[in-house]
């Protein structure tokens, strides 16, 4: 019998059947949280009203209290790709999790969040570096590294209608490019094409059309960190022609009027992740300067959508080459580089709180992505510096399901209360 975990801070409950077993419950006061332990099991026709009252007060928490769930209530569980990868690409379409390339390799590993089921497929070349971002029914991976110092311009687009791959070519080869998606457009941005320095290109596919067109950032640029939220897609920082050759440029398109805009990271950086989650986008971390020296940052520059307005917050610990995806009210920060790190940061949009969790092991330069209830976190090098082919994967809670839980619950608690309609016998 399947069984599922609906998570609160006021108890963990896992249903089997029509059963839910209670554990680790928490009534509230007015005189504040107290805790207790618990075994009972209370079903829908609970054998007391003590049982009754618990059961709705646990529950009715979830809603009435405001109370906030921690690291250890996301379920973390951990699957294996069919090849181990570095420097591969994630995006998602519908319900499938997409993971292409790394080094040497043309597979992509599908996962799919209806089923749990994986499967792979492959790209038209290998390649690593590149970019990925989806739009509409289509995941596209563009550009990447074929060998050391040969760029690829190669677009592999998979059709997730059909489940059928076609291939197109960007205006310009390079590799360490970065994509994001906002409204109908897919843009892939900056890179490296090896010769001439750094890329200002930006290839932007439109999904309404199917053309493709392009247009350039204000600075060239490559490894910087890309994410949209409401009408934005954002690219921030990297590596570029600057007296340090780190960026804190920050390009903005705003796909309501196709216009461009710039503002400026708090700190110059490279190697640093990005995601998005509500009204605000966050790109966090990297490998900055404090003018006595390089080394990991734990700077968070985060972007208010509806304001306009830049503020910052501080990773839990300083790294570069980490890997971000969001997922319900949850954006995931995890792993990076010097030291080499099994650090989750976890930002809760619910409350504006801070979390933390671990991976399975320590990784950097992992790929990563979001489907469904599911944040993925895939590959990388690991602490005996071999590639993974490791993914953690943290199925967050849903909101839908817990508020109806709480109602439910406090429809028991009017019933045993004798407040509320009865059944006649």
């Amino acid at each position: 019998m399947s069984s599922r975990d609906i998570n609160s801070d006021m108890c963990i409950y896992r249903k089997r059947g029509n059963m839910y077993t209670a554990q680790h419950l928490a009534i509230t006061s007015n005189a504040g949280v107290t805790r207790q332990e618990s075994r009972c099991i209370v079903s829908g026709h609970a054998r007391t009203r003590r049982n009754q009252f618990v059961w709705a007060m646990a529950v009715s928490g979830m809603l009435l209290v405001g109370s906030n769930l921690d690291a250890q209530e996301i379920v973390h569980t951990t699957a294996t790709m069919s090849k181990k990868r570095v420097y591969a690409a994630a995006t998602s379409v519908g319900h499938l999790a997409l993971f292409g390339g790394g080094a040497g390799s043309y597979t992509v590993d599908i996962f799919d969040a209806n089923t749990g089921l994986w499967s792979t497929s492959s790209f038209s070349e290998a390649r690593s570096y590149l970019g990925a971002a989806s739009v509409g029914n289509y995941a596209i991976f563009a550009g990447g590294l074929r060998s050391i110092n040969v760029p690829s311009s190669t677009v592999d687009i998979y059709d997730a209608r059909t489940g059928q791959w076609s291939v197109t070519t960007l205006s310009q080869a390079r590799y360490a490019l970065a994509a994001c998606t906002v409204g109908r457009y897919a843009l892939f941005a900056g890179g490296n094409p090896t010769t001439g320095g750094d890329s200002d290109r930006v290839d932007i596919f439109d999904s309404g059309s199917g053309r493709w067109s392009t247009t350039t950032l204000s600075a060239p640029g490559c490894f910087l960190a890309a994410t949209s939220v409401g009408n934005y897609a954002i690219f921030a920082g990297g590596d570029g022609a600057t007296r340090s050759g780190l960026r804190d440029t920050v390009d903005i398109f705003d796909a309501s009027t196709g216009q461009w805009s710039t503002a400026k990271l708090s700190k110059a950086r490279t190697s640093l992740c990005a995601t998005s989650i509500g009204d605000y986008a966050f790109f966090a971390g990297g490998w900055g300067t404090d003018g006595n020296g390089y080394g990991p940052c734990d700077n968070i520059d985060v972007f208010n959508a509806r304001t306009g307005e830049w503020s910052t917050a501080k990773l839990s610990v300083p790294r570069d080459d980490m890997a971000a995806a969001s997922a319900g009210d949850y954006s995931f920060f995890g792993g990076g580089n010097d030291p080499l790190s099994k650090v989750v940061d976890i930002f809760d949009a619910s409350t504006n709180q801070w979390i933390t969790t671990t991976l399975s092991t320590a990784r950097r330069d992992m790929a990563a992505t979001s489907v469904g209830d599911y944040v993925l976190l895939a590959g990388g090098y690991n602490s005996s510096g071999s590639i993974s082919n490791v993914v953690d994967i943290y199925k967050v809670p849903e909101p839908a399901t817990l508020s109806l839980l709480a109602m439910g619950g406090l429809a028991v608690l009017r019933r045993s209360s004798g407040q509320g309609p009865r059944r006649r016998k």
